[in-house]
């Protein structure tokens, strides 16, 4: 039972790299590096990798497994070794394992766990930053299959209360914390004001409707990959049929605000989306959502409550397949 689970929290990350290619492109990260790592797993065998310790016997639900791997995952690695912790492939490798086991593992267990690996890190100056160089680049990249805002948030709060921070990097991390925070997941979803295409206005609370979900997809008339992403949506036959029986609305916001720009774009929305700006690029210009690289989906429920954000589109869908069910 334990090697079974061990495995599957192994191959996890492996499983989450097909992925990948649905998640938006762009952001400061190598590119490939994630699925360079997950595939790292499957060769096994490397003479420099680094020993994890035994799960004990008497331990085995799947929950404690999990907890125990986080929590002893980095108990042989020296973080005074230089050459190992600046070896892209070694951390990559080991970050793709060890981040794959936190979806099985306890919310308490993956607390005490960041804030282990963080304080063992702090052998060494150097190899402080690169963990949290590493982190950075897994859980917040548009590229990264094992993207996570809430496990980055993890890592954030660990740092804040380091010492080990410049007053500059402590700064760039509290913004960071922030912007978690920000219409968090289970949290109130912030209102704004929508104008529409033929001028009439309305908000985000006003189209709430009780049974219906409301999916905003925050978009840039100019941006490629925005369209790339909204045909992705236009042809889903699940999102179709979704919005047709009044399951889910989609609402397609221009948050800039630029009305010459968007005055410009003639794409075609599909039937029953409803298409908007906001008025004087409010939502960007004071900054009401996060928006690290868009599109960024949303979803909220009737009373308002965010239930995704900066949602990949098998999140989407998987949301909406369970709706269905």
């Amino acid at each position: 039972m334990r090697i079974c689970v061990l495995t599957s929290l192994f191959v996890g990350a492996m499983l989450a790299v097909s992925c990948s290619d649905a998640r938006s492109a762009g952001g400061a990260v190598k590119e490939n590096s994630v699925a360079e790592a997950d595939s790292a797993l499957v060769d096994g065998g490397h003479g420099d990798d680094l020993v994890i310790p035994e799960v004990p016997l008497a331990i085995s639900e799947p929950e404690a497994v999990a907890g125990y791997v986080l929590m002893h995952y980095w108990d042989n690695m020296d973080f005074t070794d230089t050459a190992r912790v600046a070896d892209d492939a070694f951390m990559e490798r080991h970050f793709a394992r060890y981040l794959s086991a936190f979806p099985y593992a306890s919310p308490d267990d993956a607390r005490k766990a960041v804030a282990g690996l963080m304080k063992r890190a702090e052998a060494d100056t150097a190899a402080y930053h690169r963990v949290m160089d590493v982190a950075e680049r897994f859980l917040t990249s548009p590229n990264s299959s094992m993207r996570d805002e809430e496990l980055y948030y993890l890592f954030l709060s660990a740092l804040d209360s380091s010492p080990f921070l410049d007053s500059d990097r402590r700064v760039r991390v509290r913004a960071q914390i922030e912007d978690v925070k920000k219409n968090r997941r289970g949290a109130t979803a912030t209102d704004f004001a929508i104008v529409c295409r033929d001028g009439s206005r309305t908000s985000l609370y006003k189209e709430a409707a009780e049974g219906q979900l409301r999916m905003v997809v925050f978009y840039d008339p100019e941006c490629e990959h925005c369209h790339e992403i909204m045909s992705h949506l236009a042809a889903s036959e699940l999102l179709s049929e979704a919005v047709a029986a009044g399951v889910i609305k989609v609402l397609a916001v221009y948050p800039d605000g630029d009305a010459e720009i968007w005055a410009e774009d003639d794409t075609a929305m599909p039937q029953g989306w409803l298409c908007g700006m906001s008025p004087e690029g409010e939502v960007a210009e004071k900054d009401l959502y996060t928006l690290p690289a868009m599109p960024v989906i949303y979803v909220m429920a009737p009373d308002n409550t965010v239930l995704l954000k900066d949602a990949s589109l098998p999140e989407l869908f998987g949301l909406i397949e369970s709706l269905q069910q």
